[in-house]
């Protein structure tokens, strides 16, 4: 039986305001040369079989090249409207799903390949639901299965997410602030907030805001490999991510936005 889950995600109402607008905001995303060296990794790794599984999906946008590159996929993500619109841009060539990444469907089962992407495990600002979310994915996990997942690093929050910027994509301005506060900026495993409101332009003129709220916490590389540990998975291979997708090891907290780790069940 699936267990009740305490407390919504961060996510699920951080996206659920920004759907509408996600697409315009990620549109400097590569995705395809993201998943493709994510692939590659993952092959180096020894997957063989094509059964993937995204979570946290978003609008379908780090699904559909798995789709480009021969996988059976699906996908999934735990803001209503996110999945809606993953749904229409993917089609019937994936099954695409509504579902919390700590109670992933038990349905779901056998996967070669679950992805996680883009932060979507810094919305799990509670050690109990980041050890819930790692188990999930072990149930799902096929024995020789794969788990590839990213989190932001104290660089990530020192720049970008701690920061105040403006994206003019034109018929959308974007206004992204930061929130958190000032004795947690720059450290480890430690919350951070931000504010991003999206200002669209209206055919009858003026425009309207859609304001979303971003809750995340950084997790430093010992909570990630314990938390993995506690969930019965094994870290294979960590890696740091900079911007253009550069993947190299070891990672440095200080200078690379993401570590990229690579997971197999123990």
């Amino acid at each position: 039986m699936a267990m009740a889950l305490r407390v919504a995600s961060p996510a699920l109402t951080a996206y659920e305001a920004m759907a509408a607008t996600y697409d315009e905001f990620t549109a400097g995303y590569d995705h395809d040369l993201w998943l493709g060296r994510i692939v590659a990794l993952a092959r180096a790794h020894g997957l063989r079989g094509v059964r993937a599984l995204d979570v946290g999906c978003g609008t379908g946008k780090s699904a559909e090249p798995l789709l480009h590159m021969g996988f059976e996929v699906t996908a999934c993500d735990v803001a209503p409207s996110m999945a809606a619109i993953a749904t229409r841009r993917l089609g019937r060539a994936a099954d695409v799903r509504v579902a919390d990444m700590r109670d992933l469907p038990e349905v779901l089962a056998g996967f070669d390949l679950v992805t996680c992407l883009d932060d979507a495990v810094n919305y799990l600002t509670d050690l109990d639901d980041l050890r819930a979310a790692f188990g999930s994915v072990r149930r799902v996990l096929d024995r020789a299965g794969l788990y590839i997942f990213d989190v932001n690093t104290v660089h990530a929050y020192a720049t970008a997410f701690d920061d105040d910027f403006i994206v003019d994509r034109g018929d959308v301005v974007f206004c992204w602030s930061a929130k958190t506060e000032p004795e947690h900026r720059g450290r480890s495993d430690g919350p951070h907030v931000a504010q991003l409101d999206a200002f669209v332009a209206l055919p009858q003129g003026g425009w309207s805001r859609e304001t979303s709220l971003h809750r995340q916490r950084h997790f430093s590389d010992a909570v990630i490999r314990a938390a993995l540990r506690d969930a019965g998975l094994r870290c294979l291979d960590v890696l740091g991510q900079s911007p253009g997708v550069t993947l190299s090891r070891p990672p440095d907290e200080l200078s690379h936005t993401k570590r990229l780790y690579v997971a197999g069940r123990a």
